[in-house]
């Protein structure tokens, strides 16, 4: 993890940004890694995840986003990942 500021990193993200990123998914081609495509959109819109942090969260991210039947609901998946991921560094760093 990168150094940041003591700010809670999971709140930098919310409210979830699923119907503005399930746009910038769908206007990419369908060959687009929708994984990178979301966490690529999550990072620009926040004022704490940086680029360490989207290369670290992109190696540790577990999202089984393929059984989703929907764009909405893929992005919605993976966003909720990195938000479970994203709390598990807030907790590591308060016990820090």
């Amino acid at each position: 993890m990168s150094r940041r500021g003591p700010e809670d990193l999971s709140q930098s993200i919310t409210p979830k940004p699923v119907e503005s990123i399930t746009t910038i998914v769908r206007a990419r081609s369908e060959s687009t890694d929708v994984e990178a495509a979301v966490l690529r959109a999550v990072a620009q819109r926040s004022d704490s995840i940086a680029l360490p942090d989207v290369l670290e969260l992109r190696s540790l991210l577990d999202a089984d986003d393929e059984q989703a039947d929907t764009p909405k609901a893929r992005v919605a998946i993976i966003i909720n990942a990195i938000d479970a991921e994203l709390a598990g560094w807030d907790r590591r760093e308060a016990l820090v």
